[in-house]
């Protein structure tokens, strides 16, 4: 039943650490019980064979117990249980093999089922590799079976020695080859674990960025229209980056994919459109167009989008922080390059690059949002001497 329950459960096994784990157990129960089932129909001729018969039928018995038991407390469990449980089967495989002398004959000490013991113990090695967690303790109990099994075989019968020699041999190697493949699978099941730990957090990592996204140039506006003391100009284009941001954090909520009709880059066939269209909000700030160049120059339809937004929050954070007395926006795709530039640049306070990490707009919505759709980015700024955003991006063949 207990093989029958396991075998059930292997369609149902997932790629998980608990997974891989229930898979060494069901390795362990299906050998244990093909084992036994293997020992069974030779019994009746070994009782018949044997010099002391009940000791041999009292053996078999407990053995069987002991399996079975232990088939079904690993499949309860879900694991391998290593810790009574499993020195008690290395020790009733050890007494079955040293008991064999005193219920068999000697030529039947090794090579037959009649001596059912080395099948046994070649179990007890298996689940020793697979069970028990130190190493030190899969080879103490490897070496306690395989001496336990040449004890009758090599020592106390001659004629048998080079087969049990042999025999000997294959238990270091069974030993071996189970707990390195067990130790191979548990960790395919943990490195799968962390492989779906470290998706969900980027997958909640990428959805706050993405929140972070919509949201920051919203609360630079926020910002600037509570601070007292603005010029009525610079309140109403204020006002309406706010309203036009509202719209597209209600168009977010109602349709969390983005994008859409809402999305300010839509429709924008060239560069130079799309520079001018990403300044449209930012009138009360002197900037200086020179775009003429890049107005035969498209745009990627995956680039555009992100484009205007970053252009968006270059002049954001000049309107903020730099105090520029003018800003020149540069757009261009210079012959035989092979791509586009835009570059905006302001005489402003500027700041120490090594000193002072980018902030969220900048890493973020300029850089890693540009990368993503193949766009260079580069920053270049210093105390006093302003700040340079220069964008990069390949020409598409026409």
């Amino acid at each position: 039943m207990a093989a029958l329950a396991a075998v059930a459960r292997l369609r149902g096994l997932s790629t998980t650490a608990a997974g891989a784990e229930l898979a060494v157990v069901i390795a362990f129960v299906l050998m244990r019980v093909g084992t036994l089932l293997e020992i069974l129909p030779a019994a009746p001729h070994g009782l018949a064979r044997a010099t002391a018969p009940a000791l041999d039928a009292a053996l078999m018995a407990v053995a069987l117990a002991q399996s079975l038991a232990m088939c079904a407390v690993a499949v309860r469990r879900r694991q391998y249980p290593a810790g009574g449980w499993a020195r008690a089967d290395v020790a009733v495989a050890a007494v079955v093999l040293l008991g064999e002398p005193w219920y068999l004959l000697p030529e039947d000490w090794v090579g037959t089922w009649t001596a059912w013991g080395g099948a046994l113990s070649v179990n007890a090695v298996f689940g020793a590799a697979i069970g028990f967690p130190a190493r030190r303790q899969t080879v103490a109990a490897t070496a306690l079976v395989a001496a336990a099994y040449a004890l009758p075989g090599v020592v106390l019968s001659h004629a048998h020695a080079p087969t049990a020699a042999s025999n000997l041999i294959g238990y270091l190697v069974f030993a071996v080859a189970a707990r390195s493949s067990a130790t191979f699978i548990r960790r395919l099941g943990r490195d799968a674990d962390e492989a779906r730990r470290q998706a969900a957090l980027s997958a909640a990592e990428a959805e706050r960025d993405r929140h972070r996204l919509l949201l920051h140039d919203q609360i630079t506006i926020m910002r600037l229209l509570s601070e007292p003391g603005l010029e009525p100009g610079l309140v109403e284009v204020l006002r309406r980056q706010a309203a036009a941001g509202a719209a597209r954090v209600r168009h977010f909520l109602e349709q969390p994919d983005g994008g859409g009709p809402d999305d300010p880059a839509a429709g924008t066939a060239t560069l130079a459109a799309l520079v001018r269209r990403a300044g449209e909000g930012f009138t009360d700030l002197p900037i200086d167009y020179a775009v003429d160049l890049a107005a035969d120059v498209p745009v990627p339809p995956a680039a555009a989008g992100p484009l205007h937004e970053a252009l968006a929050t270059v002049l954001h954070n000049v309107r903020a922080h730099a105090a520029a007395g003018q800003v020149v926006v540069h757009a261009d795709a210079p012959p035989g390059l092979g791509h586009w530039e835009v570059s905006v640049r302001d005489d402003g306070r500027g700041f120490d690059q090594a000193r002072r990490p980018l902030g969220f707009g900048l890493r973020v919505q300029v850089s890693r949002a540009l990368a993503e759709v193949g766009v260079e980015s580069e920053i270049r700024s210093a105390p006093g001497a302003g700040t340079v955003v220069l964008l990069r991006g390949r020409l598409e063949e026409r």
